[in-house]
């Protein structure tokens, strides 16, 4: 129903979304500063994104109030679309610290749309709790017209963030279809300087080798947040920062401890056979 007036064609039209994505974004960078706080948002911590986990709160809150209104259960409806309207709120301060880590100029023009959209929900849906709780005049049935406006662009907002991950694969693991694997693989170096982050192939995949002591660290190069090059990025004390936005991951087992990244890095073994580096998958 809604793609027969929200087209793939007509989305890639609005080009405002990237000028407003920047906007956000600049707003989001003066609010939310602390680095423990977005991690906390992006959802560093559950090991998935955050953003559409918060988004069934005021999705099931706000249809719920949608049919209660329908049915004239107002004082129901209201408690509902208190509840969807605060879901709302914390899920876009979510969604707009993923916005700011977000690269690609289409992902940002699709990310503005839907930003967009959500806020206007917000308004709708504030008006209507303000006609509710008799902080503005208004009847039952204005309330009822304000939100139901406010949930048609909740509607084709959640229809846009769909687009931006399913079609665009926005916030997707970068390592979700590659392969394990058990075999030896020789590495394309053979030496390594103390802890610098060195690019290696072994067969196929791309490695970031990182020599400390007599032990070398390795972990697939391409960063799972947002597909940066690791190789690029400085060793901070036991872990590996991206350059691009300073995920951390820890070199031993590629577990992600600072955000934008949700996803851990694939880890490899290094074993040196007959003078060669060699390299294999271990998770």
């Amino acid at each position: 129903m809604i793609r027969r007036f929200v087209t793939r064609e007509l989305l890639d039209k609005w080009g405002w979304g990237v000028g407003i994505a920047d906007f956000y974004s600049s707003i989001d960078r003066f609010v939310v500063r602390p680095t423990w706080l977005r991690s906390i948002l992006h959802g560093t911590w559950l090991g998935h994104p955050l953003h559409p986990l918060l988004t069934d709160v005021p999705i099931g809150g706000l249809t719920i109030a949608l049919v209660l209104d329908l049915l004239g259960v107002y004082d129901g409806a209201n408690v509902a679309t208190l509840l969807g309207v605060a879901g709302l709120i914390v899920t876009a301060l979510a969604g707009f610290v993923d916005l700011d880590e977000t690269d690609d100029a289409k992902a940002r023009q699709y990310a503005g749309v839907h930003a967009s959209l959500m806020l206007a929900a917000i308004v709708f849906y504030l008006v209507s709790l303000a006609i509710r709780f008799d902080y503005m005049p208004g009847t039952a049935t204005q309330a009822t017209v304000t939100a139901a406006l406010g949930y048609l662009c909740v509607a084709v907002g959640a229809y846009i963030g769909g687009e931006l991950v399913f079609t665009l694969g926005n916030m997707v693991d970068r390592h979700a279809w590659r392969s394990g694997g058990t075999k030896w693989a020789a590495l394309d170096v053979s030496e390594l300087p103390e802890r610098q982050p060195t690019r290696a192939k072994a067969g196929a995949q791309t490695l970031v080798l990182v020599r400390i002591g007599e032990t070398i660290q390795a972990l697939h190069d391409t960063c799972a947040h947002a597909g940066c090059s690791l190789s690029d990025g400085t060793i901070v004390g036991d872990t590996i920062q991206c350059g691009c936005h300073g995920s951390r991951f820890k070199l031993k087992d590629g577990s992600v401890v600072v955000g934008p990244a949700t996803y851990d890095q694939p880890v490899f073994e290094v074993r040196r056979a007959e003078g060669k580096l060699e390299a294999r998958r271990i998770r």
